[in-house]
Formats: structure tokens, sequence, C-alpha cells
């Protein structure tokens, strides 16, 4: 097993309870809309699934951009990094376990919507529409508030990748390029049918130019200053 993979899988255990809420959390929502009887109202379960996408890119953008400040604090970080990992491996860990995280989540999430919309062909193109949309969305703002992480306090870190990610929204016509994470939410919430290519490729080439960004700012950091 590569130590990418070794590290994911530990980040992910670590935070396993609220992989477990994160799971539970689109049932709870669609608890509230479902009957035995007839298929839940199409307006409102669209309300209800970009609230979760919402959250789910929330949620683990914060995971990120805290991520390396708990290792610091624990002092994991140096055992890790001390069984010649490199400062690049460990942050690829940690992003895939982002990836994992979203993963399992937004599995939840389209799960959640065959319950209550019920299951038919073409919501099942949608849902995998959504998963592969809402997934390349928080690869982008993970990969973006692990390098603001490697800077700044994680509040400040998320902070500045939240407004990056949803700002855009704000915004009539805002630029694929720019904001690719926006396009994707916004085509992971209207049961889109087709792949947003451009705004794929953008983000996931501009998620690699942020890894490869904090991957340099890393290997300059000093991760045995004690931060409390």
């Amino acid at each position: 097993m590569s130590i990418t993979v070794l590290l994911a899988r530990n980040f992910v255990r670590q935070n396993r309870w609220l992989l477990i809420a994160f799971v539970l959390w689109p049932f709870l929502l669609g608890a509230f809309e479902w009957s035995p009887h007839h298929s839940a109202d199409p307006e409102t379960v669209a309300g209800l699934l970009r609230q979760e996408i919402f959250y789910g890119v929330v949620v683990v953008q914060f995971l990120a951009s805290s991520a390396i400040y708990n290792e610091k604090r624990s002092r994991r970080i140096i055992g890790v990094l001390s069984k010649a990992v490199s400062r690049a491996e460990y942050l690829v860990g940690l992003l895939l376990a982002c990836a994992v995280f979203a993963l399992i989540y937004f599995g939840a999430v389209a799960a959640s919507l065959i319950w209550l919309v019920r299951y038919s062909t073409p919501l099942l193109v949608q849902c995998g529409t959504l998963m592969v949309c809402a997934v390349c969305a928080v690869l982008w703002a993970a990969s973006l508030a692990l390098l603001f992480s490697t800077l700044l306090h994680p509040i400040a870190a998320a902070s500045f990748a939240g407004a990056a990610a949803f700002a855009p929204f704000a915004l009539s016509h805002p630029s694929v390029i720019l904001a690719p994470a926006a396009h994707l939410m916004e085509a992971a919430g209207s049961f889109a049918t087709a792949l947003h290519w451009k705004a794929l490729i953008a983000a996931l080439a501009e998620a690699v130019a942020f890894l490869v960004c904090a991957t340099q700012v890393f290997r300059s950091r000093d991760v045995t200053v004690n931060i409390e």
C-alpha cells in the first residue's frame, strides 16, 4: 500500500465520527420530506440538494484547512515526516483523504435522492453527474485550503478558500477558469445529466497547481515549532 494511501486512511480513521455524522446528514434532512405514499416535491428536493452540496464543500474545506495545524499541535506530523515521507506525499495524502470524505458524503447524498424521488434511470445518471461535479469542486476548494493553511491560521485559511469558492455566486457570469468550483456546484445542484467538462478540467488542473504551490511553501515551513 502506498504512503499516500496510508496517510489518507489514517486521516479518515482519525475523523471517522465526523464522517459518520456526515453520511447521516442527508438522510436526516430527507426524513422531514419522505413519505411512503408518494415522492417528495421536486422543488423541495432541489433546495435540499443545494444545501447539502454547500455543506459538503464547506465541511471538507474546513477539514483541509485545519489538517496541518492539528497535526502540528498533536506532534504527529513530526513522527510521520521523520519516516522518509516527503512533504509532497504528506499533502497528497491529506487531499486524498478529503476526496474520500467527499466521495462517501456525496454518495450518501445521491442515495438519499434516490430514496426521496424514487429510482429511475434518468435520476441515476443525474446522481452520477452530481457526484463527479461535486467531488471535483471539493478537490478544488480543499487544495486551495491546504495551500492557504501552509501560511495562515486554519480559520483564516478556510475563510479565504471559502471566499474564493463561493464569492463567484454573487456575479452574474463568473469565469469558468477563475471560478470552476462555483460552476461545478451549480451543475451538481441542478440535476444536470451532462458533465461540465470545461469546469471539470479547470478545477482539476488548478487543484494540481494549488497542491504544487502548497508543497513548495510547506517545504520551507518548520513543523517542529510548538504552536500552542
